[in-house]
């Protein structure tokens, strides 16, 4: 009889996890708006930090790798990370009270959270062997954040209005704990000891870069680097829509599940697809499909004589199984270029790569508001979101940017995928709209 190996069933649990602690999304937005009256320039300062523990991952690959606790290398280290996202939520419901306060509890959650991401990301690269075997791994993961995340979707509204944010995040305090408790069961080797050699290392990792590893790093990067509306939406459905935390919660289970639905659309129909071909569709389909989101700032909803509320379902049902399907190609991408013997390294480097772009978009989502003069109502101002809509335009087109670098993009699939994609079954299996095996 085979035995399970808990290190299979560790990878999607970790992300499972990740996803479930979204449990304090609805509680955060308001907690953060209405209790600490963050700015929305404070907000966008706020998540670009928060993303730095993401961004150096290769150090915790380093760490982890090189610097056996107890003899171990990856069991202290996944049983620390969950103590560390939850000691962030932990400060949230209990002593943090200013924009400081929630910078720390930010980026130890976000450490934690990091550390034990790094830690399953070697093993996801080992495992991908092939174009199809790295976007199914890719969508399981995925599929697990998804899930965990739908779970507690529609409970967090619920929850922040009727026990308040602080109790939320504790309730979120003990989710990472859980995979502290699982890492305790797994089973591991000690470690044999090795001289670290810096000179070394950096020529292996030099050695391993490739024209196709620095072109897929500049389309990362420009990819998750583009403008976002620096938070400024969701300030705008709780003071104009007049949005509560209960319908938020409700547009996050719509998004949730919509997003497993992206996850599933990926993996029946889309895995197969050139990688080049596919993120092309998606810019052009981002683009499209974001535009109803600014019928919510010009009242196109009164046109068609519904309520805003109905409107914003109906966009979050649209939109929302793009997010997975514009995702989960950029992991396949990650994957599929690192190189053998080095693939937790390069996986690392790239993860940070697009996790700095993502700061940088937060930034930039800070520096629109800021220059367009958005704000929240104070006790001296009104709220002015009369030029959020050409925060959403600048937003909505800087999606087009990374497109001039998709030729120089690499080959993801094996030579057997792609002498299998020029078959005439292949091709026949193409325009019937069947899943090729």
């Amino acid at each position: 009889m085979r035995r399970t190996d808990l290190t299979t069933f560790l990878i999607p649990f970790v992300y499972f996890i990740a996803g479930a602690s979204s449990l304090a999304g609805v509680a955060t937005t308001f907690f953060y708006k209405d209790d600490l009256g963050l700015t929305l320039e404070q907000l966008g300062i706020l998540s670009s930090i928060a993303i730095i523990p993401w961004s150096i991952k290769p150090m915790y690959g380093i760490l982890s790798d090189r610097v056996p606790v107890w003899g171990l290398r990856r069991k202290p280290y996944l049983i620390l990370s969950g103590f560390l996202s939850s000691i962030g939520y932990l400060s949230l419901a209990t002593w943090v009270t200013d924009f400081w306060g929630v910078l720390f509890a930010e980026v130890v959650a976000s450490l934690g959270f990091a550390l034990a991401d790094v830690i399953v990301d070697g093993i996801v690269a080992e495992r991908s062997k092939s174009h199809k075997a790295a976007g199914k791994l890719q969508s399981i993961c995925r599929a697990a954040i998804m899930f965990g995340a739908l779970i507690v979707a529609y409970s967090s509204g619920i929850l922040t209005e009727s026990i308040g944010a602080r109790r939320v995040f504790l309730l979120t305090a003990t989710l990472p704990l859980l995979t502290s408790l699982i890492a305790v069961f797994l089973k591991e080797l000690p470690a044999e000891i090795t001289v670290w050699n810096w000179r070394k290392t950096w020529a292996n990792f030099k050695s391993a870069l490739s024209p196709a590893i620095l072109w897929s790093a500049l389309f990362l990067f420009i990819w998750r680097a583009t403008p976002s509306s620096g938070g400024a939406l969701g300030y705008y459905m709780i003071d104009e829509l007049h949005f509560d935390p209960e319908f938020f919660g409700r547009l996050s289970v719509i998004s949730r599940f919509m997003s497993i639905v992206g996850v599933l659309i990926f993996r029946k129909w889309l895995i197969a697809v050139p990688m080049k071909k596919l993120l092309c569709g998606i810019v052009f389909a981002s683009v499209i499909l974001s535009l109803p989101t600014l019928g919510l700032v010009y009242r196109w909803y009164e046109i068609l004589g519904m309520s805003p509320k109905f409107f914003a379902m109906a966009d979050t049902l649209i939109s929302g199984p793009l997010t997975e399907i514009g995702f989960l190609p950029l992991l396949v991408l990650v994957a599929r270029v690192c190189p053998k013997g080095v693939e937790a390294t390069v996986f690392a480097v790239l993860a940070s790569i697009m996790n700095i772009g993502l700061a940088i978009s937060d930034i930039g989502g800070a520096s629109l508001v800021h220059f367009f003069d958005i704000h929240q109502a104070t006790e001296t101002l009104a709220a002015n979101y009369t030029n959020l809509d050409k925060v959403l335009w600048i937003a909505i087109l800087s999606s087009f940017l990374p497109l001039p670098l998709l030729p120089f993009l690499p080959e993801t699939r094996t030579e057997e995928e792609l002498v299998s994609d020029i078959s005439p079954s292949a091709i026949s299996n193409q325009i019937t709209g069947k899943e090729m095996v």
